[in-house]
């Protein structure tokens, strides 16, 4: 063998160690890519407060079972200070949350619900308002990288819940519903936003604006009144803002916060507004309605997905600032099965 097959030879295995070296480094890197390119899908049970960013396709249905357990321990004035209530009154909502998908991007939704309230020994079970609506997907999320999807809800608030006529010596533990058919208008924002293999972020902006109808009451009655009490009641219109985040540690665990602002105009009452017990003799002249009101609540919460279709999250629902409102803590759980 000559001097110069030998140097050939060397040059070409090196030349073969050279090429199998790049064709390695270049599967390895398609490997990498491919990971990268191939997340691992999230799976996310929704926020706990805001609504879901998309609608329940053709041929899926979805249900959310909801428990709130409200406890109101006061309230906020008109220059938002706390003033904390002498007796504590305890709330136990549960709600059911109905989606049939009708076309691929519509769906109709049905929510009944009930109360169950205490406060002083006093207690009473009664069926709440009845909500039913439609959601519209008028763009989808996955459509461009960074633009979110938009859907549009437009519900009816049935006032299948009880709102007059109140007993006095049930403190209040007989309301469940506001009387009224209200036209609720929600405009929802979503997008999920890859973070890391097992890590996303979804977010939802959530705008809702709730028309409110005229209400007859009588006696005792959701916005005040007495004994005699005979008018009709113009509910404040309401507005909600709500931003939410869903965070997934892996493919199971996912942590959510939902940041909640509400407006309320003033609600108005005209007729005759009956008298209550006071000191004076025969009672003092009863109040119906009520000023503007705003709220800021948090909802912090953790969730668990079984798996795509199956999923529970659980958290806490406060309220942090208010004016002319309630003060609340919740505890909030819902299990979500989609079909």
């Amino acid at each position: 063998m000559g001097l110069s097959t030998q140097i050939y030879r060397c040059r070409a295995l090196k030349t073969w160690v050279l090429l199998w070296l790049l064709t390695w480094g270049v599967l390895n890197a398609h490997s990498v890519h491919k990971n990268r390119a191939e997340p691992v899908s999230p799976w996310f049970t929704g926020p706990l407060i805001a609504p879901q960013g998309t609608v329940v396709p053709y041929g899926s249905f979805e249900i959310e079972s909801y428990i709130y357990f409200t406890t109101n321990t006061g309230t906020y004035n008109a220059h938002w200070q706390a003033v904390t209530a002498s007796e504590n009154f305890y709330s136990l909502n549960p709600q059911i949350l109905c989606f049939f998908g009708l076309t691929p991007w519509c769906d109709l939704n049905v929510i009944p619900q009930c109360f169950y309230n205490v406060t002083s020994n006093q207690h009473c079970v009664q069926f709440g308002d009845l909500t039913v609506g439609l959601d519209f997907q008028l763009m989808a999320d996955d459509l461009t990288p960074y633009f979110p999807g938009i859907k549009l809800a437009i519900r009816e608030v049935f006032p299948t819940g009880n709102f007059e006529n109140f007993r006095p010596r049930k403190l209040n533990t007989d309301q469940s519903g506001a009387g009224t058919f209200a036209t609720q208008f929600n405009l929802v924002l979503y997008k999920e936003f890859h973070v890391a293999r097992a890590h996303w972020l979804s977010t939802t902006i959530s705008a809702q604006y709730t028309v409110n109808t005229p209400v007859e009451v009588l006696g005792f009655n959701t916005y005040g009144g007495g004994f005699g009490t005979n008018g009709t009641v113009l509910p404040g219109n309401q507005f909600q803002a709500i931003i939410s985040f869903e965070y997934s540690l892996t493919q199971h665990w996912a942590l959510a916060l939902d940041n909640v602002y509400t407006y309320t105009n003033g609600t108005e009452f005209f007729g005759i507004p009956g008298i209550t017990f006071g000191k004076s003799l025969g009672g003092v002249l009863a109040t119906v309605g009520s000023p503007s009101s705003e709220q800021i609540s948090f909802a912090p919460a953790i969730e668990y997905n079984v798996s795509e279709h199956l999923g529970i999250i659980a958290g806490a629902y406060v309220s942090a600032f208010g004016r002319n409102s309630t003060m609340f803590r919740s505890g909030v759980v819902n299990i979500e099965y989609t079909y």
